[in-house]
């Protein structure tokens, strides 16, 4: 366990160097920008400030003979404050900008790139939380370093080292008190660690659960389920409330050893300091000076216990994004190789595939032929295997056994961008973004114009609908599409697929939204649209693939009939007896 939280520490700072290094200049200078700081404001400012207590304590009140401590204290305080505190804010500032930019691309390029099996076993909300987390982590521990631990590390060398040339005495008690509080905090550290990791994983559920439940409100209210999930939240946020009273009283303790080794410290250095005149003949303004420096060690050894809280956060919410960033892509590319389309020719040899915890394989030794330009359907009941058929072409999952051909090409052998530039694929759900009407058709085709967007929707049947909204095709749609109806949304999936005029189309029940009359108005669009494709169309509606050159009816992943509508009707098996009990019903998709 504890190997694994080292290596996790490991990789965040690997990610975290690396958003670093794209900003070489502005680190290096923001290093050197800090000690001279923390010089002026910790050692020169107060050597200048008890200079001028000894003088007055001496009975000097002639003001000429200040001039030059004053110059020397005036001159340091302004030049910090003005100058070089806001170059370091400025610096910090911009680091965190590009830095942050960097991780947040890196970590929405791994989740983006991750496989449908990966997305499926998690809660999108729980990805988009660690996601946005991760530069947040990265601010708060790089913060933690500019701003606490490398002034604290720069004050103790100072004071120490100034406080040694004046009183060695006064440098020893120094050293060990910086020694027993850093210990003190290290080894309460490791016991805070837990907790705070704790807390995180608890606000992640939340914040999933959270997620989960608003993206399926449209099922919250429609069953009437609003008091289940807020019992579901409220039990996440009970989990979030106990881990954050868990953190509190870890911390009180800790805080309560640390106040006593300072206290402690605090009254030694009082005594220390009354006795200094007599002890080590000390001037007052060693003495000023001196109680200074100790207190500026003293209140930034404080921070330890900031420090270490921030880093503990800092770590625990990199982790889940770390992992994921850590994680191999379940469906990766081979190679760079790219399709190359001849005819759009697709042969499934031998093909075997399990799904991920299922005791046996849905396809075993499974062949099918689709040639070039020709259209099939597919048909069978729940668990049949059509739609998953479909996702091993588009490659969301590998096959286990066998290969999927397009045109003599393993689809496993080419990138994935060329396969699915390939296929125009609309699903029995259709996507939309939270975007305009206008955007979400012309997604299918890059630099698609005004008038080809326009054009899809009207073979789409999608065009009148559209004209009539608020703001026509710039009209917000709402995640999801919410704004319209099943019909709607699946319209516009169908115009961004015919937009997207690719060689091979995949339907998989792309007209089931679709009222009879829209149906019948789209059927024309997608005859046209098929017509020298490749086509694969998953249908419950047998009237809608009765036209297509062959129709595969499937049963627990294997082909039990194929060939025409007549030929199967003819043969008066599975595929008749689902024809004649069909009367506008459905068949359950699988």
């Amino acid at each position: 366990m504890m190997k694994t939280k080292t290596n996790n520490i490991k990789r965040t700072l690997h990610y975290f160097w690396q958003a670093l290094m794209q900003y070489k200049i502005r680190v290096i200078l923001l290093l050197l920008m800090i000690p001279v700081w923390v010089f002026l404001l910790n050692v020169v400012v107060p050597y200048g400030t008890s200079e001028i207590i000894g003088k007055l304590s001496s009975g000097d009140f002639e003001i000429g003979n200040y001039i030059d401590i004053l110059m020397l204290t005036i001159l340091s305080a302004s030049v910090n404050n003005l100058a070089i505190v806001r170059i370091i804010d400025w610096l910090d500032w911009s680091i965190d900008a590009l830095s942050g930019e960097y991780l947040s691309k890196l970590a929405f390029t791994a989740v983006i790139n991750q496989s449908m099996t990966f997305h499926n076993d998690r809660f999108s909300g729980s990805l988009t939380s660690a996601a946005n987390k991760l530069p947040g982590a990265f601010i708060g521990l790089k913060s933690n370093f500019v701003w606490d631990l490398y002034p604290l590390i720069l004050t103790a060398t100072y004071s120490i080292i100034v406080t040694a040339m004046i009183c060695v005495p006064f440098a020893i008690i120094l050293t060990i008190y910086t020694i027993l509080y850093t210990t003190v905090a290290v080894v309460t550290y490791y016991k805070t660690r837990k907790v705070d990791e704790t807390l995180a994983d608890a606000e992640n559920k939340q914040t999933g659960q959270l997620a989960d439940a608003v993206t399926n409100e449209i099922s919250v209210k429609s069953y009437a389920r609003e008091r289940l999930e807020e019992s579901r939240f409220g039990a996440a946020t009970r989990q979030t409330k106990l881990a954050t009273f868990s953190v509190a009283k870890v911390s009180l303790w800790r805080n309560l050893s640390m106040n006593l080794v300072n206290m402690i410290t605090f009254v030694g250095l009082l005594i220390l300091i009354i006795m200094s005149h007599n002890l080590f003949g000390l001037t007052i303004a060693n003495i000023v000076f001196i109680y200074s420096l100790s207190s500026s060690l003293l209140k930034n050894v404080w921070t330890i216990n900031h420090i270490l809280r921030t880093v503990n956060r800092s770590f625990g919410n990199a982790k889940e994004m770390v992992g994921i960033l850590d994680a191999p892509l379940i469906i990766d590319d081979k190679t760079d190789k790219p399709l190359e389309i001849t005819q759009a020719q697709i042969d499934i040899s031998h093909m075997t595939f399990q799904h991920h915890g299922q005791k046996s394989p849905l396809f075993d030794d499974f062949n099918l032929e689709i040639p070039a330009g020709k259209s099939i359907g597919l048909v069978g009941v729940s668990g049949s295997g059509k739609t998953t058929l479909t996702k091993l072409l588009l490659r969301f999952d590998d096959v286990s056994g066998g290969a999927i051909y397009i045109d003599g090409q393993d689809i496993r052998d080419v990138t994935q961008k060329s396969l699915r530039e390939a296929i125009a694929y609309v699903p029995q759900e259709s996507s939309l973004f939270h975007r305009s009407v206008y955007e979400n058709i012309a997604y299918g085709k890059n630099n698609a114009t005004r008038e080809e967007v326009i054009r899809a929707a009207k073979l789409a049947n999608a065009d009148e609908f559209i004209r009539e909204l608020p703001d026509g095709y710039d009209t917000l749609v709402g995640e999801r599409g919410v704004k319209l109806s099943g019909g709607q949304r699946q319209r516009v999936a169908i115009a961004r697929a015919i937009l997207k005029n690719a060689p091979i189309l995949i339907l998989d029940e792309a007209t089931s939204a679709l009222d009879s009359e829209s149906e019948g108005l789209i059927q024309g669009a997608l005859t046209n649209l098929m017509k020298d494709r490749t086509s694969i169309v998953v249908a419950h509606r047998l009237s809608t693939i009765a036209g297509l050159d062959e129709i595969v009816v499937l049963s627990n992943g294997k082909i039990v009939e194929r060939g025409t509508h007549q030929e199967l009707l003819k043969a008066g098996k599975e595929y008749a007896k689902l024809w004649s009990r069909q009367s506008g019903a459905f068949l359950k998709e699988g």
